[in-house]
């Protein structure tokens, strides 16, 4: 498979578009912002956690235990819904996608279906019946239709209008409690950069086990937070977007499955474009960081270092993108994040009161992520740097 670029997932014009539209539906949101919630962290539940920055209008802050990015005080469920059904971008995104970029985005909707096959075959595991969480236009699901895993009944859960001419694949039009109602089970359940906008990943959790038949795999993705492009690019990483609700990484999404009775069956980072995308922010910037010559180095090398580093990137899950496979055999003990309602005062959602040793203490001082030789290289001294503007 032709090495994928950025142009190819995201056209220049397109994205200029949609960006003006996500800032209209973030102002129409923002109306509202006096009936969001302000949880502790929605991962590992700890209180802990540090005030980072505001951007797009949306408080971001961090969870000292597991390291989560995530925005608080939160739009609700309902308001979330909401917006993914009306939202004028999410619309723009799919009615005028250019036949080129479709095209051009096909690569990775290929390379999700060899990667699953890939997998399946190495278990022995040939599914019948899946189920896609967010399916998007639906082409992981076309794909999938005609892969050599001969998937009979491929279902797809998507809160927005989708028509696809095809037998094998059926559309449910709906939020999750569509998929509840159905009680209907299957044999791998895929859910492809869906977490991220989840509030409630719990629910979202509890939900996907109902669905799994005992033993079957979820198979998802999500981008890394704590990847080298989004810690060095901030707020200029595509990461960073109002919707992107909940910014995991491999510690934080790992506590997550394990509390919600999820063992882990592989964590990867096979991203391959974080060197592409430093490399042209340094194009415009002339230097990543004073700080960081060693990366500067490298990025003004990428025909000579680029693809042994995006290697090791990938290697030692430093990527921005982050792949799942998860299988539901613990307990469950899923629960909505705790809700702050002031500082020391602490509810759950369920209206059960923490113990007051659980109290949340508001934390002033901002914890900036760590740049580059934070991460790579721990020995070298070094002051963190903070998210920049876009």
């Amino acid at each position: 498979m032709n090495k994928l670029k950025i142009k190819d997932i995201h056209d220049d014009r397109v994205v200029k578009e949609f960006d003006r539209l996500t800032i209209e539906d973030l102002k129409k949101l923002l109306r509202h912002k006096d009936e969001f919630i302000h949880t502790g962290c929605p991962a590992c539940h700890a209180m802990n956690i540090s005030f980072q920055f505001t951007y797009q209008g949306m408080s971001y802050h961090r969870c000292n235990e597991c390291e989560l990015l995530y925005i608080s005080p939160a739009p609700s469920e309902s308001m979330h819904l909401d917006y993914v059904i009306n939202s004028s971008a999410m619309n723009y995104w799919r009615e005028k996608t250019p036949i080129t970029m479709k095209k051009s985005r096909k690569p990775m909707y290929r390379e999700r279906v060899e990667y699953v096959e890939d997998w399946c075959n190495s278990q022995g595991l040939n599914p019948t019946t899946s189920l896609e969480l967010g399916a998007g236009n639906g082409e992981f699901a076309e794909y999938l239709a005609s892969s050599s895993l001969d998937i009979s009944k491929i279902i797809l859960l998507e809160p927005q209008e989708l028509s696809i001419d095809n037998p094998k694949i059926k559309i449910i039009k709906g939020g999750f409690e569509e998929l509840e109602a159905s009680g209907d089970t299957y044999e791998i359940i895929f859910a492809w950069e869906l977490i991220e906008h989840i509030l409630e990943p719990d629910n979202f959790l509890g939900l996907v086990r109902k669905a799994l038949k005992p033993g079957a795999p979820f198979v998802f993705s999500t981008p890394n937070e704590k990847s080298l492009e989004t810690r060095i690019l901030g707020t200029a990483s595509s990461n960073i977007l109002f919707d992107h609700v909940r910014l995991y990484n491999p510690q934080a999404i790992s506590k997550l499955l394990s509390r919600n009775g999820f063992r882990i069956v592989s964590i990867t980072t096979p991203g391959k474009l974080d060197v592409e995308k430093l490399e042209n922010y340094m194009k415009k910037k002339a230097s990543i960081s004073p700080n960081d010559s060693a990366l500067d180095f490298i990025l003004s090398n990428t025909s000579e270092y680029g693809e042994n580093f995006q290697r090791y990137l990938c290697d030692n899950k430093l990527s921005s993108h982050m792949r799942v496979i998860a299988v539901a055999d613990g307990e469950y003990l899923g629960c909505k994040s705790p809700v702050i309602t002031g500082l020391g005062e602490v509810k759950n959602n369920s209206d059960r009161t923490i113990d007051k040793g659980d109290q949340f203490e508001v934390v002033t001082n901002v914890n900036a992520p760590a740049s580059f030789n934070k991460i790579i290289l721990p020995h070298v001294e070094d002051v963190a740097d903070t998210y920049p503007k876009k």
